[in-house]
């Protein structure tokens, strides 16, 4: 499982620096599936450092477009990170309610 989380990762790393440059229908879908997957194997720190970067990435990432020349593409690669990120923060939730469903029912 550590190799699967691992490449869902780098590939959605690759497609976020790739949709800074072309434009793919499905980009946002496949980022969120992809960083969803990213996290099926945190631990609750690093899903902790996941939520901050998620806000961190959605919020400041259109700040990046005031640079010239390479700004709105650094934008755009920050953007797409959020996106990634949102997908694992989501599967980082679900997976913590299913533990605490568990605990308060199964016993």
């Amino acid at each position: 499982m550590n190799v699967i989380t691992a490449a869902a990762r780098a590939l959605a790393i690759i497609l976020a620096i790739a949709s800074a440059f072309i434009s793919v229908p499905a980009t946002p879908a496949l980022l969120l599936v992809l960083g969803g997957i990213a996290a099926l194997q945190n631990n609750s720190d690093k899903n902790s450092k996941n939520f901050l970067m998620t806000i961190v990435l959605l919020l400041g990432a259109e700040q990046l477009s005031v640079i010239p020349a390479v700004g709105p593409h650094l934008a755009t690669i920050f953007e797409s990170l959020g996106t990634a990120f949102v997908g694992a923060s989501i599967v980082a939730i679900i997976i913590t309610l299913a533990y605490r469903l568990k605990r308060d029912w199964v016993k």
